[in-house]
């Protein structure tokens, strides 16, 4: 059994940043969960004003998107791996620098945060219980988000709990 690389977290290298987008993009695990829209929308969970694209691209990340907008899949490969190094970054700026994790950690927080947001992930009971050094209560803490303006999705529900590509079970790994 090969044995999984750890890095820090807060640290993270060109390199390693280009490793883990990789890695996310390719396993599918983001594209797994957030689908892909070719044809940039607004849906009705997300809050008002918000356009989405791809993998969950909005008009946070290009303030340029809006409704109607048409992306192949290439384009929307290429937007998440632009995406996913940013997103990183904000992860990391809510943990220790010295944090270490390991490569299904990190693929299952950076998700995490993909989906939650930055300033959700930073002040929730996921990065609170790692702060902590508390890993397993932070994995388990992730099935607690499942709800989007106050209702609980069936889709949050499987993207933390689904036993194999769960981001609680990911994070256990």
């Amino acid at each position: 059994m090969a044995l999984e690389r750890k890095h820090y977290i807060g640290i993270l290298t060109a390199s390693v940043v280009a490793l883990a987008a990789g890695t996310a993009a390719q396993q599918g695990f983001i594209p797994h969960w957030e689908g892909v829209d070719h044809v940039a929308i607004h849906n009705k969970f997300d809050p008002k004003g918000v356009i989405t694209v791809c993998n969950g691209h909005t008009n946070f990340d290009d303030p340029n998107l809006k409704e109607g907008d048409y992306y192949t899949n290439r384009m929307c490969s290429e937007l998440l791996a632009q995406d996913l190094p940013k997103y990183n970054a904000q992860l990391a700026s809510c943990l220790p620098a010295d944090l270490t994790v390991t490569d299904h950690q990190h693929v299952a927080l950076l998700s995490f945060e993909y989906n939650i947001g930055q300033g959700n992930f930073c002040k929730s009971s996921v990065a609170r219980e790692l702060r902590a050094g508390h890993r397993a209560a932070a994995c388990h803490n992730m099935t607690l988000f499942v709800k989007a303006a106050g209702v609980t999705l069936k889709g949050l529900v499987n993207r933390r709990e689904d036993k194999f590509w769960g981001e609680e079970a990911w994070c256990l790994r």
